[in-house]
């Protein structure tokens, strides 16, 4: 995890000082990259607790299509308050995001043009699901939930476009894939290592449909930011000793022939050891 806290280290140093959207203020960067090596295990954050679970069915619920937080609950047991509540109408709906765009954006299921698109021309550079949408974007003078009621979104997606490249494997029949995601904002403390974990699971259920091996997790940022209040978890964080634990393994039960057919018990995580959890207010 060296580059998600070298990251942070950055922002701290270097930060620049910026009002935002929340009014909570923020040190913040503007254009960083990291990537991660998947062949070295699964990137799960063990400087802290990070719940795999939570981040799983998230994805799932993204790739389901839905726009609902209440379905997002019931994945989750209905035990636990999503980071989706604030925005929710009292129903639980949120507007076009991301399980709308991915599957049908203006009529077109962009997850299953993704998957053809691998098997059949492996090498294009066409690959790309995106969920900046202009025409369903929110108005910043309405609040979320009127966003919602008039059918634009909630929030407007923070993790706003992925691609997916393949390369042929030297002296072997088998292809490697790897993605890269570029992200507008990035709340780095709560935010981001939940986005490392979703974007990794997501390449690896990918590769495993399409039959190709799990490569390389690039990540792209406009605005990286440490909030304020978030400041005194991050210099917790880094003053651990982040080198005690190795990233655990994921394991997938078996082939899939499409996206559709995961479930949560198609994911096992082996090893996973950590920190504890350290507590920090989400902005709204």
């Amino acid at each position: 995890m060296k580059p998600y806290y070298d990251l942070l280290n950055d922002i701290l140093l270097n930060g620049n000082n910026s009002d935002d959207r929340t009014g909570t203020g923020t040190l913040s960067l503007f254009g960083n990259h990291i990537e991660f090596d998947l062949a070295k295990g699964f990137p799960l954050l063990t400087g802290k607790f990070t719940p795999f679970k939570l981040v799983a069915n998230e994805l799932l619920w993204f790739l389901s299509g839905s726009t609902n937080n209440e379905e997002l609950r019931k994945l989750n047991g209905n035990l636990k308050r999503t980071i989706w509540e604030e925005w929710a109408t009292e129903d639980g709906y949120l507007g076009p995001i991301y399980g709308e765009q991915w599957r049908n954006c203006g009529g077109i299921d962009q997850i299953e043009t993704l998957i053809t698109g691998l098997k059949e021309r492996p090498f294009s550079r066409r690959h790309i699901v995106s969920a900046w949408n202009v025409s369903d974007l929110p108005n910043e003078n309405i609040s979320p939930q009127e966003n919602a009621n008039e059918f634009h979104m909630a929030l407007a997606p923070c993790h706003a476009f992925f691609q997916f490249g393949v390369r042929k494997i030297p002296d072997s029949d088998k292809f490697a894939l790897s993605c890269h995601l570029y992200q507008r904002s990035c709340d780095t403390f709560l935010g981001l290592p939940f986005n490392i974990a979703s974007y990794a699971l997501l390449t690896e259920m990918v590769a495993n449909v399409v039959g190709m091996v799990p490569d390389k997790l690039h990540m792209s940022f406009g605005d990286v930011h440490i909030y304020k209040n978030h400041i005194d978890q991050v210099k917790e964080l880094l003053a651990r000793d982040l080198d005690i634990f190795t990233l655990p393994e994921l394991v997938l039960d078996k082939k899939y022939d499409n996206m559709d057919s995961f479930s949560i018990d198609s994911f096992e995580v082996k090893g996973y050891q950590y920190h504890p959890s350290i507590k920090a207010p989400i902005a709204i």
